[in-house]
């Protein structure tokens, strides 16, 4: 007699059952891809802290920066004045406009709210910037071979940096440091 064996129980090998392992890294992948299309999106974008509310008090500052740029321009070019004594000269008038327009900057500037504590550490390092042209000019005259030295911001660059990068955030390109002395 023939015998017959019992059928084996046969398991699907790729059967899918929602286990609690599958359900969480389901869920966890998609919450990552979430995550990164926020992020590439921009939706938590927040404005810089050192951006300036009051934006007609940013026009007028980009109309005194624009007649700086211009009164530069009217200067001798430093390259060619001949003698150290003469380009310290030409620096000394040069930085006698920046102080006038950051003077002028520093007088129009909000005096309350977060506006005024951006404005007063950024005129603090225009005021530093001018410290360093004025030395510059007075090493010039006793050494024709003299550079220009800024001193270190807050954040560990040199001065100039963040006054470009204030500039920048409040679009203002021609308010960055004038680049008239090499």
């Amino acid at each position: 007699m023939p015998t017959t064996l019992p059928e084996a129980e046969v398991e699907e090998p790729l059967s899918m059952s929602w286990s609690v392992g599958r359900v969480l890294a389901v869920v966890t992948m998609v919450a990552i891809a979430v995550f990164w299309a926020v992020v590439f999106l921009g939706i938590p974008k927040k404005e810089n802290p050192d951006r300036l509310d009051d934006r007609a008090f940013v026009e007028r500052t980009i109309t005194r920066c624009d007649g700086l740029l211009e009164d530069l321009g009217e200067l001798p070019n430093a390259a060619f004045v001949e003698s150290a004594t003469d380009r310290a000269d030409v620096l000394d008038d040069a930085t006698d406009l920046v102080e006038a327009m950051v003077d002028a900057i520093e007088a129009d500037a909000p005096t309350t709210g977060d506006d005024a504590i951006s404005l007063d550490g950024w005129i603090g390092d225009w005021r530093t910037y001018i410290e360093n042209r004025r030395d510059y000019a007075d090493r010039l005259r006793v050494d024709p071979e003299a550079r220009l030295l800024l001193d270190q911001s807050l954040g560990g660059d040199s001065v100039d940096k963040p006054i470009e990068v204030f500039a920048d955030v409040n679009d203002m390109p021609t308010c960055a440091t004038p680049g008239d002395v090499g």
